[in-house]
């Protein structure tokens, strides 16, 4: 499950990757679009960028793709490099598989910042870091210090030579024993959680490792015990991945249903045309039907001390503002929207349709279902949800937005 190599670094492939063919591969047309360390580090490598307008005029930079890897999209969040993904949906149905791999894949990356700073702060407060501190307080380590990372494996492997893999497989089997059966409906099988579990671990910050190297009897006890107890509490929030990606699937396809009932408006049997798939398709491609646009906005960085980790999942209906040479989506978390300019979505859900200002989402009940779930389940797990839904910048289309705060 786990292995490590000569530098400390331990390498981990997921069960669902190695066997699922959509795993690999992100087969839609999307536009990866990278914050400025991004950037620069792929202009430093010297790697062709596309740029891209703004909707306040300023150019970004990123790659416009028909198809990207799974692995690539994990290594841009997971190294600070990606700003958003804007995702071009024309047909919900044929995209619905890569849509909620897309979605998991940064819930998954925001559980991981987010359970990184957890375990941190455990270590910050351990009597060795405290020691540390008193005697190299030039050299202190704290919330919002840079860890130099390569130092630490550096250290591991001179002061503690053949822990690192010790370590590693001693906080799996401490996590794997304390986690409840009931935690596996959750997954496809229990190797699918086990292979989670241990992609965090491999992954995991080498001065957690050092701390746990250097501290003996009931101090590394009871940062064993708090460490795993914090991979844990996550364990127990993967519904909402779940509920999220359902979600936003709903939505696509009620923005779809909605933009193909305006375009069939006087083509009489308009239940019988959409519930054919071949007839859909045919429309679709007669129609140019641009379909909707996914935007997922991704952090910019770790937070500190208790503030909140938000990321955010829009849907664009009817993609009236995707084309490609277009200005990209404004839905990104640099800037600081609010949802007073929009309606919540929930009673939004609850208006009847002939009183709505925009006829959009006309079955819209498995939506108001699963918004409600979605939303208690947040609230369960002191997760912030904020969802509206208003015009789009461009006036063109109506924008739905799901704003997540861990």
């Amino acid at each position: 499950m786990i292995e490590t190599g000569d530098s400390g670094t331990a390498v981990c492939e997921t069960r669902r990757e190695q066997t699922r063919g959509r795993n690999l591969l992100f087969c839609v047309p999307s536009r990866i679009i990278l914050n400025e360390r991004g950037t620069s580090f792929f202009i430093a490598h010297g790697r062709p960028l596309h740029g891209f307008e703004a909707a306040d005029g300023e150019r970004q930079f990123g790659f416009h793709l028909e198809r990207a890897g799974f692995s690539w999209l994990k290594k841009l969040i997971l190294n600070n490099y990606l700003q958003k993904i804007e995702v071009q949906i024309k047909d919900a149905g044929a995209c619905r598989g890569h849509l909620e791999d897309i979605i998991k894949l940064v819930f998954f990356s925001m559980f991981r910042h987010r359970i990184n700073v957890l375990i941190l702060g455990h270590i910050y407060d351990s009597p060795m870091i405290r020691a540390w501190n008193r005697n190299n307080p030039k050299k202190s380590i704290g919330p919002g210090i840079r860890i130099n990372e390569r130092l630490f494996w550096d250290l591991l492997n001179s002061k503690f030579p053949g822990r690192t893999g010790e370590l590693k497989a001693e906080l799996y089997s401490k996590i794997i024993k304390n986690l409840p059966a009931a935690d596996a409906g959750q997954w496809d099988d229990s190797r699918d959680r086990r292979s989670f579990i241990a992609e965090i671990i491999t992954r995991i910050n080498p001065l957690i490792l050092f701390v746990l190297a250097g501290s003996k009897g009931d101090e590394k006890f009871t940062l064993v015990q708090n460490i795993s107890g914090g991979i844990l509490e996550f364990m127990h929030r993967l519904d909402i991945v779940n509920l999220a990606a359902l979600l936003a699937i709903e939505l696509v396809s009620a923005a779809e249903r909605s933009a193909l009932v305006r375009l069939l408006e006087n083509s009489g049997d308009i239940a019988g045309i959409l519930g054919d798939p071949g007839k859909r398709k045919s429309i679709m491609e007669e129609k140019r039907f641009r379909g909707s646009t996914v935007v997922v906005a991704v952090p910019g960085g770790i937070p500190q001390e208790n503030r909140r980790l938000r990321f955010r999942i829009s849907v664009y209906n009817d993609g009236a503002d995707a084309d490609a040479k277009r200005r990209l989506m404004e839905d990104f978390t640099m800037r600081n929207f609010t949802f007073k300019d929009g309606r919540d979505l929930e009673e939004f859900f609850k208006t009847p349709q002939s009183r709505r200002e925009n006829s959009v989402y006309e079955d819209n009940g498995l939506c108001f279902y699963h918004l409600n779930t979605l939303r208690d389940q947040c609230k369960k797990n002191n997760i912030l949800l904020d969802a509206a839904i208003k015009n789009s910048h461009s006036g063109k289309s109506v924008v739905t937005s799901l704003w997540f705060g861990f």
